[in-house]
């Protein structure tokens, strides 16, 4: 380690930084010397999962009608999803919420009653993403008149990570090993590392839209399928890693 500091007078700290690309070297008396590196991995997947959350929205000044109408629309729904469904495979429905309030609008300072509305809200999960537009179409058909809250993801986000990890901290040791050859010394171990894996997978709404006539859009349950697209998911792994030099 002399070679590369040279002298050292009157045994101050001394500290040297040398950038390379994403290349950083430090050293310093008395320390051993060390090399940082950053690198970086990404790939992209096409999703094999997706959820939605499917809605019924009924009004009526009379609380008992717009509840009753709700639950019919609601089960009529549900029922025609599930045909659509393979449950033994993990594809599933389920009611996220259902709630009835009431609706008023405001006149010369004085607060009119207007209507009850009643809302039951669930969600279908599938792993046959081809069939969702089918799906969509068949809810809508039957009763369903807001869609909202469609994500897609990878059943398998740990498999890909650790593929992306491994492929980072292999260029990491690469580019640390490469620094360290380019000054003349060679490295022995590794000082720190910071490893991440992330993915553009969120739930973002692809579709998020009052559809109070879609039933009438779509009066036959086999109507042409809702077209969707599910892109693709990207995955990217970090890692910020410092290696100790000779």
């Amino acid at each position: 380690m002399k070679k590369i500091l040279g002298t050292i007078i009157l045994g101050s700290m001394f500290a040297m930084t040398m950038g390379i690309g994403n290349l950083t070297v430090q050293a310093a008396e008395n320390e051993r010397g060390s090399i940082s590196v950053w690198a970086e991995a990404t790939e992209e997947a096409t999703p094999n999962m997706a959820k939605i959350t499917l809605s019924v929205e009924t009004s009526d000044k009379d609380i008992t009608k717009a509840t009753e109408a709700n639950k019919t629309a609601a089960n009529n729904s549900i029922a025609a999803v599930k045909k659509l469904l393979n449950t033994q495979n993990g594809e599933t429905v389920k009611t996220l919420a259902f709630n009835v309030n009431p609706e008023y609008k405001y006149k010369d300072g004085t607060r009119i009653f207007v209507q009850y509305t009643a809302r039951n809200s669930y969600e279908v999960k599938i792993k046959d993403v081809s069939k969702l537009g089918k799906i969509i179409s068949a809810a809508l058909a039957n009763g369903a008149n807001v869609v909202s809250n469609l994500s897609y993801s990878l059943d398998t986000n740990e498999e890909a990570c650790n593929k992306l990890i491994k492929q980072a901290s292999a260029l990491a040791k690469t580019k640390a090993e490469s620094a360290a050859s380019a000054l003349g010394t060679g490295i022995t171990g590794v000082k720190y590392a910071n490893i991440q894996c992330n993915t553009n997978e969120f739930h973002q709404p692809r579709y998020n839209m009052s559809l109070k006539s879609a039933g009438n859009a779509m009066a036959m349950e086999d109507a042409a399928a809702v077209p969707t697209e599910e892109g693709t998911i990207k995955f990217r792994a970090t890692v910020d890693a410092s290696f100790f030099v000779k």
